[in-house]
């Protein structure tokens, strides 16, 4: 079985076995067990939501992996545009630049061109598929994962389109050699990521073997460094330091981004991992009409709620939206490049998204159907209010976890009681 990363761990000495994180978690990837939080590997896709409600700070990033910038002759930062919005829009962008670079970093270079190409990219695809319909970004890197686990029969409608992040890191790793006279090895790529499931993104892609990327950082792990940094640079800032080949867009940190560059009615945005279920749901069941593609993100509002953020996300927003009508400048896009990168494979992912593999009951046929029909027959004695006090999260996770012998049958309060009273 497939050993997966994840940018996310459980410290057992501070669990208290409190259960928030068990109920949030939208796979079942966590049981709580002998009285401390377990996290599934093959389960969890990295959506970071129980790091923010357990109570006791136990589940901890596992990340702000910079420490390899030493052996590094160049170093490159690669923002999320997501880092801008984190500060008030009187600073300018550029001031988060000059910060980074202060901190250690050669050059900081941002994904604004690669997002505005694949947008359009994107729609000349949509134009020429003639396939199975909703379409689904994979812009989302938790989303992707959550289809491999939960939904393994919609992996043929994500866009097998390389991501903004991803493009911008190779096209740093193909041209900077050349121009800085040293070898792709010396330059160290570096990514400031929203939410744990970006890091799982780079350390294990789902759509190649490496990632172009040579370690990640968090927003907020950067956040804390580049602060004190920004206010500094900022009281002495001026304009006219701005470089005339600086470009930026503050449109990609919110859901919609996508919908909105392309202009198209018959997309459709959702954000947060609850309402990405219910769509998906209904695409599986056959029950979304009329709609060509899907632009989804795990987080409410976009990229702005991730779990790594600083700021409220609904001030980061204002942020973002203020930044870009002081900052932001249009970048042409010449389609006939696009059409020709596309017949090229530059915007192609290297290897087809597949289903997640998943250990059920057993590889042998067999077996497998004698013990789905021994869960149903647990299943049936409980009392199905997935009430979680015996550690899974629902009655059904219950009877699946006994099967495959991880739990006993009294360890369900309900059926504890009733051998207690058999017992008396």
């Amino acid at each position: 079985m497939t050993r997966y990363f994840h940018a996310h761990r459980v410290l057992p000495a501070k669990c208290r076995g409190h259960m928030a994180c068990m109920r949030i978690c939208p796979t079942q990837a966590i049981r709580v067990r002998n009285g401390k939080a377990v996290i599934s590997d093959e389960f969890c896709v990295d959506c970071g939501n129980c790091i923010g409600i357990c109570p006791e700070n136990a589940i901890v990033v596992d990340s702000d992996m910079v420490n390899g910038l030493s052996h590094f002759r160049h170093k490159v930062i690669v923002p999320s545009p997501v880092l801008y919005a984190q500060f008030d829009a009187h600073i300018h962008p550029y001031v988060i630049h000059l910060a980074l670079k202060e901190i250690g970093f050669d050059s900081v270079i941002d994904v604004h061109t690669s997002t505005v190409a694949l947008a359009k990219a994107l729609e000349l695809y949509l134009k020429e598929y003639r396939g199975r319909l909703p379409l689904i970004a994979s812009y989302c890197p938790c989303v992707v994962r959550l289809i491999q686990v939960k939904f393994p029969d919609l992996v043929e409608l994500i866009v097998p389109m390389e991501v903004p992040r991803e493009i911008t890191a190779r096209e740093i790793k193909k041209d900077l050699p050349e121009q800085l006279g040293l070898t792709a090895e010396e330059i160290g790529v570096f990514y400031v990521a929203t939410c744990p499931a970006k890091i799982a993104s780079v350390q294990q892609p789902a759509e190649k073997n490496k990632s172009w990327f040579d370690g990640v950082v968090s927003v907020r792990g950067i956040y804390s460094i580049i602060m004190p940094h920004v206010m500094a640079i900022h009281k002495e800032f001026d304009v006219k330091q701005v470089p005339e080949d600086f470009s930026f867009n503050s449109e990609w940190v919110t859901s919609g981004s996508l919908t909105r560059a392309a202009e198209r009615e018959n997309w459709l945005v959702i954000a947060g991992l609850d309402h990405v279920m219910q769509i998906l749901d209904d695409i599986e069941n056959s029950r979304l009409r009329n709609v060509t593609f899907i632009e989804a993100s795990a987080h409410m509002l976009g990229c702005v709620g991730g779990t790594f953020n600083v700021e409220n996300p609904y001030i980061a927003r204002v942020n973002a939206l203020r930044q870009g009508e002081k900052y932001q400048e249009r970048i042409e896009i010449d389609t006939h490049d696009i059409e020709q990168k596309m017949q090229a494979g530059y915007f192609t992912i290297e290897y087809p998204i597949m289903p997640r593999p998943i250990r059920y009951f057993d590889t042998d046929l067999e077996t497998s159907i004698k013990r789905m029909k021994e869960r149903e027959r647990v299943y049936q004695k409980l009392k199905q209010i997935d009430c979680g006090c015996c550690g899974s999260p629902t009655c059904m996770a219950f009877a699946e976890d006994f099967v495959r012998g991880e739990v006993k049958l009294t360890d369900c309060i309900h059926l504890n009681r009733i051998q207690q009273s058999e017992d008396d």
